[in-house]
């Protein structure tokens, strides 16, 4: 129990840093809710680990300067991988998910995806050695608590464990995760929503599904595929009701084109302030998979200190 406790609140300190991307003791004792020497402890642990790096002074009530500190970015890396039927999207990012390199490679129907997805891996592997996390996202229904892909249609996938495959081949921390829910999750950490709790996300480019966050947490249903739509025109129809019914802040629009931004906005009549629209980023669902990898990976530092 009091591991468990720890784990908590070093996730809840790196993932507090990962957002702002730089505080000192006494703001994340404040951002946190946290006891003083419970940060104090947490950060000079990380410091000595390396995650952590001291980048300023900064002038505090009293007269005493405090240090302000933030990720290391230089740490490691994590991986990205979007699996979006046609071609895997990869982005390679820093511990600010930062994108330092990234490809994009055309899926072949001759040969099996999960031969080209580790060999598209080892690629990259050669390049980065330091990875600490792979995130991959994809389209279909997916046993969260397991990691399993129940079902993926592109690929012909049932019950595929996608995570202990690709972690036994690489000995690398796997998540996987719907792609659309990684790209929500970058977007309450460091995106459009940074910082928000109560949000829907849509994508232009990946219109079969939106992601809901409630009081900081994706909401899956039974098989991770709650935000489903058959229509996107539909949900904007009924944009008024839900806004009422999920007690949402706001809902965030990826768009391509201004077409479908337009289309929105004119389906949406009595809470088009509450509506934020934004140019979808390149590789925002490979970007997104890395964050959440990121943000799972945290948990394991516990055990580094």
């Amino acid at each position: 129990m009091l591991d468990q406790m720890k784990i908590k609140n070093l996730t809840n300190i790196l993932v507090c840093l990962f957002s702002r991307k730089y505080a000192t003791k006494a703001e994340l004792v404040r951002y946190t809710g946290l006891s003083n020497s419970t940060v104090s402890s947490a950060v000079n642990g990380l410091l000595k680990l390396g995650l952590l790096v001291c980048v300023g002074m900064r002038d505090s009530i009293g007269g005493r300067r405090s240090v302000i500190y933030r990720l290391n970015k230089e740490y490691g890396h994590f991986i990205g991988i979007d699996l979006n039927g046609e071609a895997a999207d990869l982005v390679i990012t820093d511990c600010e998910n930062n994108c330092v390199y990234k490809l994009t490679q055309k899926i072949e129907r001759d040969t099996p995806v999960i031969h080209q997805l580790n060999a598209l891996i080892e690629r990259v592997l050669v390049s980065f050695p330091k990875v600490l996390g792979i995130g991959i996202g994809l389209s279909g229904e997916i046993e969260f608590e397991r990691q399993i892909v129940v079902q993926c249609g592109k690929f012909g996938w049932q019950h595929v464990p996608l995570k202990e495959i690709i972690e036994r081949r690489f000995m690398i921390f796997t998540y996987i995760d719907h792609r659309v829910n990684g790209a929500a999750i970058r977007e309450g950490l460091i995106g459009q929503a940074a910082r928000m709790c109560n949000y829907l996300c849509i994508y232009e480019s990946c219109e079969e599904k939106s992601a809901l966050i409630l009081n900081g947490n994706v909401c899956r249903g039974e098989k991770n595929r709650t935000g489903l739509m058959p229509l996107v025109s539909t949900f904007f129809t009924a944009a008024d009701m839900l806004f009422q019914f999920l007690d949402i802040s706001k809902i965030f629009i990826g768009y391509c084109t201004e077409k479908f931004k337009i289309e929105a906005e004119n389906a949406v009549s009595s809470f088009k302030e509450r509506l934020y629209f934004f140019p979808e980023p390149e590789s925002v669902f490979a970007l997104g998979m890395a964050a959440a990898a990121e943000k799972e990976w945290f948990q394991s530092i516990y055990f580094r200190l």
